[in-house]
């Protein structure tokens, strides 16, 4: 398709038409649906669309909202070709005006387990976190183990302690999803309203593996700010849209945090994401990049320092 000239205006124009749109209205048999409000496409089963436009391709660890967007990341168009073709496909079949609807369930924690014995075997002696950690985080009712499945439940609560998130993962296998209803806000997190400290990381496992290397080290574990923002999704994308991930904004804006320690994934989504952050919130916070740099993840680096441990106590 042969360039042409693209004003700033018919750039604007382009970029209204959301990914969802572009497809249900002109290509929707390349839609393929994946739950009540996400959709794949026939080409890219790991591009995720929800109704609401939003979309991540979550093999490469990019996303947004635009089918603009789409085709510049995606496709490989050059941006003038994309706006061009967008803007004749516009003009030619116009778009109707679509009511998005992103659907809401109510929020219902699964039933509690009569005892936590699965959950304990998991996450002490399969994850390595601290045994009196985890019978801590049982106590104040951040995590338990599920009735029917027996996976570990992590609850995040509002500011009353009313319970508003809760994220699933099996103990037995590698499946892990949220809750229907949860409110990704209130992410688990672990909080002390005297530390100006905020830790972050990509999942509660995450989390409490940080605690745990602390507590190893005979550091104490309940004196900072922790939180959980339940993966890094596509922020990377657009380094100057100012997006960061939900959960994260909504506790910057609740409490009072001055310096900000990223413990993301060691991969091209954590690292996207830390850039991101990094560049939205570097005039307002001071922000250190605690990367693992043992393994893909925090709980990995768990795991190497205590197989590290267990080494020098051979010699010793």
């Amino acid at each position: 398709m042969k360039k042409q000239y693209i004003s700033k205006e018919d750039l604007a124009k382009a970029c209204t038409l959301d990914l969802f749109t572009y497809f249900k209205h002109y290509y929707p048999d390349e839609l393929v649906k994946k739950s009540r409000n996400v959709y794949v496409t026939k080409m890219h089963d790991s591009l995720n669309i929800k109704t609401n436009g939003l979309w991540y391709w979550w093999s490469h660890g990019i996303g947004g909202r635009s089918a603009f967007k789409y085709l510049r990341d995606v496709e490989g168009m050059d941006w003038q070709v994309a706006a061009s073709y967008l803007l004749r496909l516009m003009d030619e079949i116009p778009v109707p005006e679509v009511k998005h609807i992103e659907y809401k369930r109510k929020f219902v924690l699964p039933k509690k387990n009569q005892n936590e014995n699965f959950i304990k075997e998991y996450l002490v002696n399969q994850r390595y976190i601290n045994e009196d950690l985890v019978e801590s985080c049982i106590m104040k009712n951040l995590i338990y183990e599920d009735q029917k499945t027996h996976a570990v439940v992590f609850v995040g609560y509002d500011v009353n302690y009313y319970p508003k998130f809760a994220c699933m993962r099996s103990t037995d296998s590698k499946w892990k999803k949220d809750c229907l209803g949860s409110d990704k806000r209130y992410s688990f997190s672990i909080h002390n309203e005297k530390s100006t400290n905020l830790h972050v990381f990509e999942s509660t496992i995450d989390l409490l593996s940080f605690m745990t290397i602390l507590k190893i080290k005979d550091e104490e574990i309940w004196d900072q700010n922790y939180l959980s923002i339940d993966g890094a999704t596509g922020l990377g994308a657009d380094i100057n849209d100012g997006n960061i991930p939900v959960a994260l904004d909504y506790f910057l804006r609740n409490n009072e945090i001055m310096n900000i320690y990223l413990h993301l994934d060691n991969d091209e989504a954590g690292k996207n994401t830390t850039t991101k952050i990094k560049h939205v919130l570097k005039k307002k916070y001071k922000i250190y990049d605690r990367m693992p740099k043992h393994g893909k993840d925090v709980n990995d680096e768990l795991i190497h320092y205590i197989q590290k441990e267990k080494e020098m106590k051979k010699w010793n």
